[in-house]
């Protein structure tokens, strides 16, 4: 390490070299392609065994004309060697080059910045020796857990450490321990936490993590979900530094609602030389645990008075399994609402809602026990394998809380009930669109029912991207009752005007029950049959309609230029042209005719018609059997003589 006498002027060309860099650096160009390994190796060995300056100059000049092949390591170790004119030069030559050297050479300032602060600190006669702080710290509590925020400061509004190395948590029965090592204001600190707590914790399912920069933060599970009435055992004890997490503690407060606070608990009767009495709430000597309700036998290693567990939990379980006589999936266990003195939830077959199956009655002389699992403060579960057999006379699982004294006499308890998919899927389905308009759909659908629907209780219409596939999102359309019509089948009528969906090209007709739908659908392609001439430009429209020759009461419909899509033309009395209806049939007046395309276009007038009042022209529609057009050709219309008498 450099001496005391180099270390000012030395610092002071680092943090000029690091301005001048800060300011050159922003047109700086593309980072430094780096140079074979073996070449790096071998400049860095060089560097190394330089005595001088100008011994390193030798080594690096024949490089300096590409400095985009040079390793960024060598640049740092030409400023770690505090050569200050060759890396003046060097960076100079970068400008030039546009090489973006920056990282290199603020990686190599930094280091030698914090060595130059480090030989400032051991002035200090003491820096070396470590001074023991207790440490600031907040806590705050909700009905599971104890929450700490440990700051790195022996106040908790003053500035401290930005963090800690070595950083240690033991956490314990009832205790929690914190150490690390920091520093701050030239001075090197041990902070240490020991807090003896008023409960035990769960160590397990306990947590903590480094939080905000200069803080350590622990989520502390309860080991019984209970209020504390403080946060140390000995309630006279005092820490200066501690503080209630009073902005935390405002959002946790709705979670202790209704929640009475306990004054006692194993560890302050232990400090008493008494044992705990959960029923009561109270500590009581060792011979004196026989007026403990329920909890009669004394356990002097963990300060309780004891006994058979005096709580049930309760559970419940849907099957995942998805095949007829089979289960499988997790059994979710509710805690009990103490767990002090269980050991075990141990789950079983049930052959009612109180009595576990004999082992006889279970797997052939085998154990009716499912599983057991350990209490953690929380709800649990208990996974079942997928594809068990149910026992022939299960009708229920039951839970029981379980310790080392007995179980508790009255389980938890759900019904059996096996979950399946129907085992058929439809014969069938049809549907044919008799809307008429494009991308809208309306008609009947048809399900082909499946022969065997003891397992089906309705059918589910949807949307398909393909003839296997539903739609990603809204695929939905409705279910379906199995019988609908008098005939036997299963119909929907989708409504007119109907939008078919983005993406959508089958409907597909699954069959369900309470559990799902069967995973293969039948399905029918969309067919989206339409009307014809949908614009007036359209091949399957009428060219025009007119007066045949001078005779104003025949008219002659010019046959559109494709008639594939045309069934017929109609021609109305209509009050207006067609130019001016907007291609609506709000024009129309009155109908005068349908004319099929395989017969004659030429139309006469009866003599006797009666013409409606206000008829100016006589319009054409193109028709088939999906809808009449609306748009449409036209004609004035002239009054045909009548003949007189």
């Amino acid at each position: 390490m450099a001496g005391p006498s180099t270390v000012w002027p030395a610092l002071r060309w680092v943090l000029s070299l690091a301005l001048t860099l800060g300011v050159a650096i922003v047109v700086a160009g593309p980072p430094a392609t780096a140079a074979s390994a073996e070449l790096t190796a071998k400049l860095l060995g060089a560097l190394e065994a330089a005595e001088s300056e100008e011994e390193g100059r030798k080594i690096v000049e024949p490089h300096l004309g590409d400095l985009k092949l040079l390793s960024s390591l060598v640049v740092e170790k030409v400023v770690l060697r505090q050569w200050w004119d060759l890396a003046r030069v060097i960076v100079a030559k970068s400008h030039e080059q546009k090489a973006d050297l920056s990282f290199a050479v603020r990686k190599a300032v930094r280091t030698l910045k914090e060595e130059a602060d480090e030989l400032l600190r051991t002035l200090n006669p003491k820096y070396g020796q470590a001074q023991q702080v207790a440490p600031a710290f907040q806590w705050a509590q909700n009905d599971t857990c104890i929450f700490l925020t440990v700051k790195f400061t022996v106040r908790w509004n003053a500035p401290g450490a930005l963090e800690v190395t070595e950083p240690a948590v033991h956490m314990s029965g009832n205790t929690f321990n914190f150490t690390g090592l920091g520093k701050h204001s030239n001075n090197k600190y041990k902070y240490v936490l020991a807090l003896s707590l008023f409960d035990n914790i769960a160590p397990v399912v306990s947590v903590w993590s480094t939080a905000s920069v200069g803080k350590v933060g622990a989520t502390l599970r309860k080991k019984w979900a209970r209020k504390w009435p403080r946060l140390l055992a000995n309630k006279k004890m005092k820490i200066g530094n501690m503080h209630v997490w009073m902005e935390q503690q405002d959002k946790l407060d709705s979670t202790l609602g209704g929640m009475a606070t306990v004054s006692n608990s194993p560890v302050t009767c232990g400090a008493v030389e008494k044992l705990y009495c959960l029923a009561t709430d109270t500590c009581k000597k060792a011979a004196n645990c026989s007026q403990c309700p329920g909890k009669t036998v004394a356990l002097e290693s963990l300060n309780m008075c004891t006994g058979m567990p005096t709580e049930k939990a309760s559970l419940s379980f849907k099957d995942a399994d998805m095949d007829e006589h089979e289960l499988g999936g997790p059994i979710a266990i509710t805690k009990a609402r103490n767990e002090f003195d269980i050991d075990h939830y141990a789950v079983y077959w049930g052959k009612d809602e109180r009595a576990k199956m004999e082992p006889a009655e279970a797997f052939g002389g085998v154990s009716a026990l499912i599983g057991e699992a350990v209490p953690t403060g929380s709800d649990t579960e208990v996974h079942l394998k997928s594809n068990t057999k149910v026992p022939e006379q299960a009708t229920h699982m039951l839970v029981f809380s379980r310790n080392a004294y007995g179980e508790y006499p009255t389980p938890g308890h759900v019904i059996v009930r096996d979950a399946y998919l129907p085992r058929e899927k439809p014969k069938s389905l049809t549907f044919v669109d008799e809307d008429g308009e494009k991308a809208e759909v309306s008609g009947t659908v048809t399900v082909g029912r499946a022969s065997e629907e003891k397992t089906i209780e309705e059918y589910a219409l949807h949307w398909g991207r393909s003839a296997t596939r539903k739609l990603s999102s809204s695929s939905f359309i409705r279910d379906m009752p199995k019988e609908t019509s008098h005939d036997g089948t299963s119909t929907y009528y989708i409504s007119r005007s109907t939008k078919i969906p983005d993406g959508a090209s089958h409907l597909l007709v699954f069959s369900k029950n309470e559990h799902g739908e069967h995973h293969s659908p039948a399905s029918v392609k969309i067919a989206d049959n339409v009307k014809p001439c949908l614009s007036s430009a359209d091949d399957d429209c009428p060219q025009g309609v007119s007066p045949k020759g001078s005779t104003p009461e025949v008219f002659s419909v010019s046959r559109a230029k494709s008639e594939s899509s045309v069934t017929n033309y109609v021609l109305y009395f209509g009050r207006q042209a067609c130019d001016n209806a907007n291609g609506q049939s709000g024009a129309k007046n009155g109908h005068i005719t349908d004319l099929p395309i395989d017969g004659a276009t030429d139309y006469e007038l009866p003599s006797d018609v009666n013409v409606p009042d206000g008829t100016t022209h006589v319009l054409a529609f193109s028709k088939n059997s999906y809808g009449e057009s609306e748009n449409c050709v036209s004609s004035d219309f002239v009054q045909p003589a009548k003949a007189e008498l």
